[in-house]
């Protein structure tokens, strides 16, 4: 059994990884670390990488969800972003002689992870790969942005919509989405964390979107009823996340824009 410093919370398991539908970025890691990677499998609610600890691995996620995450010296958490299907995680550790942040699996994950010693070396011969590295830092860089846009200046129905704008999009990449429909095994606790809000006002917002038509939701099935709406409200522009513009090709309903933004101002 493979175990690292990383790996070393109960729950720990090895299995051979599945192909999944990785982004680029992993699909050029493992195929310059040939070899190199070892297969993973992590059950729910355990932690990957665990912060001040010294970080050992690049991990390539290759189905599942988990959160980045801060636990305060009051108790509280910060989830500071997601690590969705298809993308990879503990980037920072080739900057970093200790982790910044904890990693944790809200489902059960199969992971590759890739020693760092052999990502550096790799980076340094294959500049493609050390391209797409970069490129990824900046694009975490850019979502931390639009995460600190969201607890300064939206209210709750803009950041809960940007949410999930922001997943559908990222979860798209990975073929994770079924037209405007994809899961999402998310508490609203945990949603919470992410945007600063309790609870209470998570569950608050989303009834508001669903009860104005801009989404649908059945059990962790959300759907996007009207994706240009959504996008008008919350300000959601994707080219942060690095995407070209995707657009529906039904007409804006004008009307439902002005009366979720009217919706918005009272409920945040």
């Amino acid at each position: 059994m493979f175990i690292g410093n990383d790996a070393a919370a109960p729950g720990f398991l090895t299995v051979a990884a599945p192909a999944g539908c990785i982004r680029p970025i992993g699909k050029t890691l493992l195929s310059e670390c040939r070899g190199a990677a070892k297969p993973m499998r992590f059950r729910k609610c355990r932690d990957v990488i665990v912060a001040g600890n010294t970080p050992q691995f690049l991990y390539v996620n290759h189905d599942g969800w988990l959160s980045r995450y801060k636990i305060l010296h009051n108790g509280g958490r910060q989830i500071v972003n997601f690590v969705l299907p298809g993308e990879i995680f503990g980037l920072p550790a080739c900057a970093f002689p200790s982790s910044l942040y904890s990693v944790a699996t809200i489902t059960a994950c199969s992971l590759s992870a890739v020693p760092i010693e052999i990502v550096t070396s790799a980076a340094e011969r294959n500049t493609e790969l050390s391209m797409a590295l970069l490129l990824a830092a900046i694009g975490d860089a850019a979502i931390l942005g639009e995460r600190l846009i969201d607890t300064a200046r939206r209210s709750a129905y803009g950041r809960v919509s940007h949410f999930l704008l922001e997943l559908f999009i990222r979860l798209e990449r990975s073929r994770q989405t079924d037209g405007l429909s994809f899961d999402m095994p998310l508490t609203q606790e945990v949603i919470g964390d992410a945007l600063g809000l309790s609870p209470v006002h998570v569950n608050r917002t989303l009834r508001a979107l669903r009860d104005d038509k801009l989404i649908a939701l059945d059990g962790k099935r959300v759907t996007l009823r009207d994706f240009e709406a959504l996008c008008r409200l919350s300000d959601f522009e994707q080219s942060y996340l690095g995407e070209s513009t995707w657009r529906r090709r039904e007409p804006v309903n004008t009307s439902l824009v002005n009366d979720a933004s009217l919706a918005g101002a009272t409920t945040g």
